[in-house]
């Protein structure tokens, strides 16, 4: 088991999150050498033209620190600064959720769509937890969205709520803070599978990430105004 450390507050960081984005960074260089690279732990140059690959190497760490199975791996390409090509790695199941923009989106080679859920009573939704943001509105936002009737989750891994709105499983996730190598590879595959996406890749987005929600398609819009509050 890899040592675990705390960045901080309920940050975690283990000795396989810095081997993971090294290898990734390694493999990227070799196919796709002098392309920059923005990772959750080595950081890097953020620009607005041309590709940029974003890496979160585990997505979930408090999970996997803790022997937990709920974590993944997730490369993203922006392009000019829009997130368009996406990669999520999950650990058990054994799971490869791909996208990219104009292509579709898959499940293990399988074509994905988000679910088409009209009623929010009858609605999975998981709402994340970000110390960026105060810890009441964390609790407002999920009572608004239990309010409504809808089922709650928070499980640890945006990467992996995102996906799992891509593929019909959830239909939806909230946070309103996330940071761009959570969403990035994420958010082009549930674009590509037909979900409602808030605009997360506009404004600051790789430097200073935004709120997200990605969304079955009939619930998006009521969902994004709930986070307003």
């Amino acid at each position: 088991m890899a040592v675990a450390s705390l960045k901080g507050a309920q940050d975690f960081l283990t000795e396989a999150d810095g081997a993971t984005e090294l290898f990734i960074r390694e493999q990227l260089e070799r196919h796709f050498p002098g392309e920059p690279v923005l990772g959750e732990e080595g950081g890097g140059g953020a620009c607005g033209e041309g590709p940029l690959w974003i890496l979160d190497p585990i997505d979930g760490t408090a999970n996997f620190a803790r022997n937990g199975h709920r974590w993944c791996v997730s490369i993203g390409l922006a392009w000019d600064g829009r997130a368009v090509l996406g990669a999520v790695a999950r650990h058990a199941p054994a799971e490869l959720f791909l996208g990219a923009e104009g292509c579709g989106a898959t499940l293990n080679g399988a074509p994905i769509r988000g679910a088409a859920t009209t009623d929010l009573a009858r609605a999975t939704v998981e709402v994340g937890w970000s110390l960026r943001r105060p810890a009441a509105a964390f609790v407002a936002l999920a009572g608004r969205v239990m309010a409504a009737g809808a089922g709650l989750r928070s499980q640890g891994s945006g990467t992996l709520g995102m996906a799992e709105t891509a593929c019909g499983r959830s239909d939806a996730y909230l946070e309103l803070h996330i940071n761009s190598w959570d969403v990035a590879a994420a958010l082009a595959i549930a674009r590509e599978a037909g979900c409602w996406a808030s605009p997360f890749d506009s404004g600051a987005w790789l430097e200073q990430g935004n709120p997200i929600c990605v969304a079955a398609a009939p619930l998006g819009a009521r969902l994004a105004a709930m986070m307003e509050g």
